[in-house]
């Protein structure tokens, strides 16, 4: 008798963590990645994971950086 295995998720983060730097009105902004998150299973919260490090140097994070949590596109090869 064959017994099927239930499906466990992949432990990849679902969400990517960057520091945006804005910039001047008319240019873009800086988009720099800082961590990564994973949702929780009920989809009620998330586990942040953050490079500290990262934010501290002025050209990633600096005083004016916004936080920001972005789904992750997830690779289907």
């Amino acid at each position: 008798m064959m017994t099927t295995q239930p499906k466990i998720k992949p432990h990849y983060p679902t969400h990517i963590i960057y520091a945006v730097n804005p910039k001047g009105s008319q240019d873009k902004s800086d988009w720099f990645k800082v961590g990564a998150a994973w949702e929780h299973g009920d989809q009620k919260g998330l586990n942040l994971k953050i490079n500290l490090a990262a934010l501290s140097l002025n050209h990633m994070g600096g005083p004016d950086a916004t936080l920001v949590i972005r789904r992750d596109k997830f690779k289907t090869d």
